[in-house]
């Protein structure tokens, strides 16, 4: 099976590099509005950051049952099913 570690690691590391500048300036701003800016922007990227961890384990979740079904069905393992 052919995976694409290259991307993702380059996506990761891009992502989580921008989340860890955002992290800095918001702790370095000054209490009040500019905080707030950077703390609000930090939140959304956590949020994609999250969306995407979630997207790439369910992804791998779908394909991981869709085999072990293909599997059942193929060795007749689901032959109960349809007694």
């Amino acid at each position: 099976m052919a995976t694409r570690t290259t991307s993702n690691t380059r996506f990761s590391d891009t992502l989580q590099s921008s989340l860890g500048e955002l992290v800095e300036r918001a702790t370095n701003a000054a209490p009040g509005e500019e905080r707030s800016r950077w703390v609000r922007w930090l939140l959304a990227g956590l949020a994609v950051f999250l969306l995407w961890r979630v997207g790439r384990g369910l992804r791998k979740a779908f394909w991981r049952c869709f085999w072990i079904g293909m599997a059942l069905w193929w060795s007749g393992g689901l032959a109960f099913l349809f007694r």
